[in-house]
């Protein structure tokens, strides 16, 4: 009887809990997605702290080593940075200022950035992808151009100045001060030494299609996401190849996920799983690579042992909505892992947190 007893009373609490508390233990046992900075809406601009800050369309982001997150604010044209300390502060440019102008940082002005890679020295490394030049943001703020000509779209290397591209993405810096590039337009791969030289890692100019080999047997179809691992392999996303692709530091190129030329949804083993206009890319504390798949409108990651899962987003792409997990996106651009095991991604001009059940971290 007293057994009896315990099992009618147990059964009664489950009405006591409110819908809505029913609603927050489904979200936190499946994780959850929600507004991190910013408002999901239309784009604006706004400083301020988390909930009063305002971004149009924030693309690719970077995380330094003291947890401070730098973003591309890609229509306002200026580099922001999301602080340790919940405000979201101005690093250079100048808002809706679409130029191409070196100087102090708050003097600047960016046409169009689009990616940001902060070196172990906390310097910035920016692409301004309408002025086809790499920035650099100096720890003292001044702004001035890694490689390139403001404004001039072509391909070339050699030291930066006499250095051509055509629409560069994606980029990344190794601990020894050297960036890689994603220049998207020449469809290939290139590098920017310490000195400021830039050379071609894969691919040839004007030459799009796909191949995987070694530097110049290695073709390419707009390589657009850009990030490194700790061994420095360089791994790069193609928009219309569908797929993500691996660079060993010599320069051998293979297919890491995906079916090349097939764009689609799927997960499972690396070589089946489909990816749709693929963008950018960041590894996990756990070894996840994590992709924001934008044409499927999910962020999908990649597993040390290579099985892909969608970590967040139903498809859904008319709306972002969050709650528990998979929630929906809209065309998510920017992907960055956070060392507690969570994921940013932008999303109709806010920054979401992905907060997976079980964190991605070691």
């Amino acid at each position: 009887m007293q057994s009896a007893g315990a099992l009618v009373l147990s059964s009664g609490l489950f009405p006591l809990l409110s819908p809505s508390a029913r609603a927050a233990q489904a979200a936190q046992a499946a994780g959850t997605l929600e507004v991190y900075v910013g408002a999901i809406g239309p784009g604006q601009y706004n400083a301020g702290n988390f909930s009063q800050a305002r971004f149009h369309d924030p693309r690719g982001m970077a995380l330094d080593a003291q947890g401070n997150v730098f973003v591309a604010d890609y229509v306002n044209s200026v580099v922001r940075k999301l602080g340790t300390d919940g405000q979201v502060t101005l690093v250079a440019g100048q808002v809706e200022q679409r130029d191409a102008r070196n100087g102090p940082a708050l003097q600047a002005r960016f046409y169009s950035p689009e990616c940001v890679a902060v070196a172990a020295d906390g310097t910035l490394f920016v692409t301004d992808s309408g002025s086809n030049t790499v920035r650099r943001i100096a720890r003292d703020g001044m702004v001035s151009t890694l490689a390139g000509k403001l404004e001039v779209e072509g391909f070339a290397d050699g030291p930066g100045a006499k250095a051509r591209f055509n629409h560069p993405v994606g980029l990344g810096v190794n601990a020894q001060g050297v960036v890689y590039v994603a220049d998207a337009y020449n469809s290939t791969v290139r590098r920017i030494s310490a000195r400021g030289v830039v050379s071609t890692l894969a691919g040839v100019p004007g030459d799009a299609g796909w191949r995987d080999g070694t530097g110049t047997k290695a073709r390419f179809n707009t390589p657009v996401g850009l990030t490194l691992d700790g061994r420095g392999n360089v791994f790069v996303s193609e928009y219309f190849n569908n797929v993500i692709r691996k660079i060993t530091p010599d320069g051998k190129v293979s297919t890491f996920a995906g079916r090349p030329g097939k764009g689609g949804f799927a997960d499972g083993g690396a070589a089946d799983a489909l990816f749709l206009h693929p963008q950018t890319l960041s590894f996990a504390p756990d070894g996840s690579l994590i992709v924001a798949d934008t044409g499927n409108n999910r962020v999908r990651r990649i597993a040390p042992d290579g099985t892909v899962s969608t970590l967040a987003g139903n498809g859904d792409g008319e709306k972002v909505s969050p709650g528990a997990l998979p929630g929906a996106l809209h065309l998510p651009y920017g992907v960055q892992a956070l060392a507690d095991g969570s994921v940013l991604v932008t999303g109709l001009n806010a920054i979401l947190r992905i907060q997976p059940a079980a964190p991605l971290k070691t």
